[in-house]
């Protein structure tokens, strides 16, 4: 089924991009086991979900989490976290005031929306930045930023061009001072992990008292991974190694001591496409298609006041 890629970081249409994951079918480089219990409930029950050789997705049977089994070592993700990887998710860095600049700063102002009404200004973190448009974009809107992302070659465009603040390793490798953030981001990030509920317990020291943390994630329960399913561009592998529901990522954020405060589920791309063709149904097609949950969901977060965290 042909499908064109919705590119997660920003949320908009690329028509002719190929498929992260397409390279990477193949592989055969160093494999490790997943853990042998669900890293949100504990439970060891789960069946297989989605099988694309020679990848394996499973699914919890007690919550509804995925997790590809087996996966990639750490030290074989630095192989495959190349440019190119990331050139695909992003592109080569706009020139900073260029048209095409300015238009990835748009497309990302709905993030922004998101939290500013919760907290307009402060000391932003950016887990997962990639070469750092929206930590460019908040910085514009008077944001104190920072971010970490893996990618040198990612982040050097961030520093060196956009004169941004970028922590370059794993979370594990990154060593900041405790409860000075007001606001972390992680914008599909949370998949890519190797242990959700470490990261979110290792951001969880970063933030002030009444801090919030902004989490976005691919959701399979969408409709646009039901009708695409195989060829659904969520699965990602094999960087993908967790696949979340709304309900098990709510519940691991709970479990985390997170407060949730609201969450948005993405519109159908799926949906406002079909109404696109269909002339009357055209100038409706968006509204229409946000009552049917798209690619991603997306929970906004603060500390539970009774974890004493």
């Amino acid at each position: 089924m042909e499908q064109t890629l919705l590119t997660p970081r920003v949320g908009f249409i690329i028509i002719s991009e190929p498929y992260p994951d397409e390279n990477y079918l193949n592989y055969c480089g160093t494999m490790e086991n997943a853990p042998s219990s669900c890293i949100v409930c504990g439970s060891r029950d789960r069946e297989l979900l989605m099988e694309r050789d020679p990848w394996r997705i499973y699914q919890c049977t007690s919550c509804g989490l995925g997790a590809l089994d087996p996966r990639p070592t750490g030290e074989e993700l630095k192989e495959l976290y190349t440019r190119d990887y990331f050139a695909s998710q992003y592109d080569e860095g706009a020139e900073p005031g260029s048209v095409e600049f300015k238009k990835w700063l748009s497309l990302l102002e709905h993030r922004v929306r998101f939290f500013r009404k919760e907290n307009a200004c402060g000391r932003l973190l950016d887990v997962g930045c990639g070469n750092g448009y929206f930590m460019a974009l908040c910085r514009s809107k008077g944001y104190d930023v920072q971010g970490i992302d893996v990618s040198t070659w990612a982040a050097t465009y961030a520093t060196k061009t956009l004169g941004l603040t970028v922590h370059i390793g794993q979370i594990d490798d990154v060593d900041l001072l405790g409860d000075q953030f007001d606001i972390i981001t992680m914008w599909h990030l949370l998949e890519h992990t190797r242990n959700p509920r470490h990261v979110l317990e290792k951001v969880k020291g970063w933030l002030e008292g009444d801090g919030i943390l902004a989490v976005e994630v691919p959701n399979y329960e969408g409709r646009d991974a039901r009708v695409y399913w195989e060829d659904w561009i969520g699965w990602q592998f094999p960087f993908h190694f967790f696949h979340f529901t709304p309900t098990c990522l709510r519940r691991l954020l709970t479990d985390c001591g997170f407060h949730l405060v609201k969450a948005k589920d993405y519109h159908s791309e799926t949906v406002k496409r079909a109404l696109k063709r269909i002339p009357v149904a055209s100038i409706f097609a968006r509204r229409i298609a946000k009552f049917y949950s798209g690619h991603s969901i997306a929970v906004l977060a603060e500390l539970r006041k009774d974890t004493g965290a």
